[in-house]
């Protein structure tokens, strides 16, 4: 089995949903991917083991309800580990509460899109693959100009 090359995370099923088109984006360029739930209330072990699963993947993280754990996982992230995170709003998780723990965050390792931006995260978490590999950079261009949309 090969290691995927985004870890996709979210906690609930809406932060899973909001996922659907990076999940689609990432099968039409045959990019690697895997789904990593986390729990309502995890505990240091499951946290621990995440970032062991992560194996250096870039992690694309729908942040909704689970967005209270990104001040402890993005400090423990650090540079080996780039994380998006693509803002979810809900009842649960509001804006005003999502931009309070956003703005905890400034400094750290960690990118972030427009809230639902499921797309912008894709395109910019395959971008960060192919400071990895140039041939990520040519599937990056193959699918811009597939969907016509300028390259950045």
């Amino acid at each position: 089995m090969t290691a995927a090359e985004i870890t996709l995370l979210y906690e609930t099923e809406e932060e899973y949903h909001a996922l659907s088109e990076a999940r689609a984006i990432f099968s039409q360029m045959g990019i690697s991917f895997r789904d990593e739930a986390i729990p309502s209330m995890p505990s240091l072990g499951h946290l621990q083991g995440l970032m062991s699963r992560l194996g250096g993947a870039v992690c694309l993280w729908a942040a909704g309800r689970s967005a209270y754990l990104l001040p402890l996982l993005a400090t423990t992230f650090g540079p080996h580990y780039p994380v998006i995170v693509m803002p979810c709003p809900t009842t649960t998780a509001p804006q005003p509460y999502l931009d309070t723990l956003l703005g905890v965050l400034r400094g750290l390792p960690v990118t972030f899109t427009l809230p639902h931006d499921a797309r912008g995260a894709a395109l910019l978490a395959v971008q960060w693959l192919a400071t990895r590999h140039p041939s990520y950079a040519d599937l990056l261009q193959a699918f811009l100009h597939k969907h016509t949309l300028q390259p950045v």
